[in-house]
């Protein structure tokens, strides 16, 4: 269980899955993030613990490769 998961629950809706593949809109993939995180009632320290899980593919290595950087 990824910290804070008790206090958000069963989401109301599922963000779907970025890969960051070559005509993939990582913006549109963001906004729609942001508008799912909103209803679910995540909040931005929420929203960084959860947006690892909707990544795959190039998306998900290049998360890898950067999360430390990301996390300071």
């Amino acid at each position: 269980m990824i910290k804070g998961q008790e206090k958000r629950g069963k989401p109301i809706t599922t963000p779907k899955l970025f890969s960051g593949k070559v005509g993939k809109d990582p913006t549109f993939f963001l906004e729609n993030l942001i508008i799912d995180a909103e209803a679910n009632g995540w909040d931005e320290t929420d929203l960084f613990e959860i947006i690892r899980g909707f990544l795959k593919d190039d998306a998900r290595e290049w998360y890898i490769n950067h999360r430390y950087r990301l996390q300071h």
